[in-house]
């Protein structure tokens, strides 16, 4: 998000101090550090092949401790975007990347169908995707590109963001 446009009002506060961009400073979200990427082919073999790259990802960048839950989430969204991809063998780019304390992870694929949390039935084998990625992330959802979508889901990983420069 680009911080808002000034609109050349003067601020009040400290002299030499500009409470304006601090305030927008706190709105923006942090910047993203990519910390893995992978590409896969949308095929079942993808799925366990992610789970293990998220786990070491996980690991390497210091949020070890969660590593169980990226993993679920991971398979969870791979599993999806194989499911629903547009043919197989089709590409699809896995990506886990640092914004702020949080751990977020990224299924971009060339569908543009946008997931929909179905009702819940716990007898079927299947359909529990997106309502555990519901339950275990923080945040979730799905963003239009180019080239068709990204879903996304975000977990509290690190205590807080002590990156140089954050």
């Amino acid at each position: 998000m680009a911080p808002a446009p000034s609109n050349g009002t003067p601020t009040h506060g400290t002299p030499g101090h500009d409470t304006a961009a601090a305030d927008l400073r706190t709105l923006d979200p942090p910047a993203a550090s990519l910390l893995g990427e992978l590409t896969l082919p949308a095929d079942r073999e993808s799925v366990p092949h992610a789970r293990r790259f998220s786990r070491s990802v996980s690991t390497v960048s210091g949020a070890g401790h969660i590593a169980d839950d990226a993993e679920v989430l991971v398979s969870e969204l791979v599993t999806n975007a194989v499911r629903h991809a547009p043919g197989p063998g089709s590409p699809l780019c896995l990506r886990l990347l640092r914004t702020g304390t949080r751990l977020r992870i990224e299924v971009h694929d060339e569908s543009a169908a946008v997931p929909r949390q179905r009702p819940v039935d716990l007898m079927e084998e299947t359909g529990r995707g997106w309502y555990l990625v519901a339950v275990l992330a923080e945040r979730h959802g799905t963003d239009h590109t180019p080239s068709g979508k990204a879903v996304w889901c975000e977990v509290r990983a690190w205590p807080r963001d002590d990156r140089p420069g954050h």
